[in-house]
């Protein structure tokens, strides 16, 4: 029988994936941390994530949804093994792409909705964000990478509205696009997104916004990649030539430039993982934390450098020259800087060191 962070559940027919241990903890530090009260699931499957929201979480009101009957079966039966209080816990049968806008007439709004489907989010971002109530927050879930890695022509633009281009920063650029996605739903209600985390996982984008009401325009814009000397900007506005060697670029977007983090809430978050004893999750915050605040990175492998040097020296060696520079959770071989690509190579060339 499966045990994650000392719950235990057993599953007939449900889908259970272990490698998304970290995304799940994430969003329950979250929760708790923000002292959410209600909660709504869209597509709870199994269980696992209404089990850790129930135990660690504690919502007053917790409204779990599935289309296929089979997976609540197991969900309920998972629920009372625990122990967990049935008197807080709504279950519902239902298709969320076609019913999504029953629940919403309903006047049903919660504090917390978990947007977990198979592969693209997209499709149920405007009822998802419907249920939210204003200060709320959703937690979305993408395994659409393919199309988010710009490796899908036409499907990028029909699904999250951007046309991306297959950069080797394929996984902020589609995290960017994606959050373009969810902003796009938002502003199409009225309401404002801010994100407050994004978490990779390499076959998943996990992304916690706020869901704030009043639309505003900050934090769209253009992605940069300069076709000659490869400096990579971004800018509210798309432009044709690179302001470092005047080159011609290509351009992405529209997609969000602003920030990724909320660091005050990765802090508390960190805080908390610490005292419950989640060293993985601990370690995840830590690299988000300690990631700048920049749009895109340099993979060091294809500087075409003599000797590619180790990042920890690289990302010294940059803030010692006055530059920003950090790791990535999108790479483990890149650094993010606000150096230009040909200033990280001037800074860097002829050296050996690791």
């Amino acid at each position: 029988m499966p045990v994650e962070k000392g719950v235990a559940f057993r599953l007939w027919r449900a889908f259970y994936n272990p490698k998304a241990e970290v995304a799940r903890g994430l969003g329950v530090l979250a929760a708790r941390v923000l002292g959410v009260r209600s909660i709504f699931e869209t597509f709870a499957g199994g269980g696992i994530r209404t089990l850790l929201y129930a135990r660690y979480v504690g919502p007053e009101l917790h409204h779990a949804n599935e289309g296929h009957r089979g997976f609540l079966c197991e969900l309920l039966h998972n629920y009372l093994e625990n122990g967990l209080p049935a008197d807080r816990l709504r279950l519902s049968v239902s298709d969320f792409l076609t019913d999504g806008q029953r629940f919403v007439c309903e006047g049903l709004r919660y504090d917390w909705v978990d947007l977990d489907p198979f592969g693209t989010p997209s499709p149920f971002l405007v009822w998802s964000l419907s249920l939210v109530r204003p200060g709320g927050y959703l937690y979305i879930t993408s395994t659409d990478t393919a199309t988010l890695s710009g490796k899908r022509r036409g499907e990028d633009v029909r699904l999250y509205g951007v046309a991306l281009r297959p950069w080797e920063t394929y996984a902020e650029v589609g995290a960017r696009a994606l959050l373009y996605s969810v902003w796009s739903a938002a502003n199409s209600l009225n309401l404002h997104v801010r994100p407050l985390f994004l978490y990779y996982e390499g076959y998943a984008h996990r992304l916690l916004v706020r869901v704030e009401e009043r639309r505003r325009a900050e934090g769209i814009g253009f992605l940069h990649r300069c076709k000659v000397c490869g400096t990579y900007t971004a800018s509210p506005r798309a432009r044709g030539t690179c302001g470092v060697c005047g080159g011609e670029v290509e351009v992405v977007g529209p997609v969000w430039i602003g920030p990724l983090y909320d660091r005050d809430l990765l802090r508390e978050m960190e805080e908390e993982a610490g005292r419950m004893g989640w060293e993985k999750e601990r370690r995840a915050i830590r690299r988000m934390r300690g990631e700048v605040d920049v749009p895109m990175y340099y993979v060091l492998a294809n500087l075409r450098l003599p000797q590619t040097p180790s990042v920890r020296w690289v990302v010294r060696r940059l803030r010692e020259a006055g530059f920003r520079a950090s790791r990535t959770q999108f790479h483990p071989g890149a650094v993010k800087t606000d150096a230009p690509r040909p200033d990280v190579i001037v800074e860097l060339g002829g050296i050996s060191r690791n």
